[in-house]
């Protein structure tokens, strides 16, 4: 039987700063089948975080495509989202528009939850996805 090779963290400049902070890998490539994409908020480069929810959502997608670079992967290679929102009734109509456009025409399968808090007082939106590498 031939040996399965061990899952292998994501890394990107980009969240180098997170991964030192909290230990936190932007993803995780299983098999080379599969890549799990962990949340991605809408942070800036410099890691401030905009109070603008679309400039969030918007954020959140471009770091979302960084990690897929770093695979690496397209939006097409994407087959399951999972999007988590702080006040819905103003982000999911924001995320609605920014995922048409990330994704141009492709339409993985979605999940959209309403949650209390994120990981900082300021985020409204966050996003993980699934990849298939293949």
């Amino acid at each position: 039987m031939a040996e399965q090779s061990l899952p292998q963290r994501i890394e990107t400049d980009h969240h180098a700063a997170m991964y030192a902070a909290f230990a936190y890998p932007p993803g995780v490539v299983a098999s080379g089948r599969f890549a799990f994409i962990s949340g991605q908020v809408g942070f800036e480069d410099d890691g401030s975080v905009s109070e603008d929810p679309e400039t969030q959502i918007n954020r959140a997608f471009a770091n979302l495509g960084k990690v897929l670079e770093a695979i690496p992967a397209a939006p097409r290679q994407v087959v399951d989202l999972t999007t988590l929102h702080r006040g819905m009734e103003v982000t999911l109509p924001l995320v609605s528009a920014a995922k048409a456009e990330f994704f141009g025409g492709w339409e993985p399968a979605w999940t959209v939850i309403g949650v209390s808090e994120l990981a900082l007082p300021a985020l409204v939106f966050e996003v993980r996805a699934v990849v298939c590498c293949q």
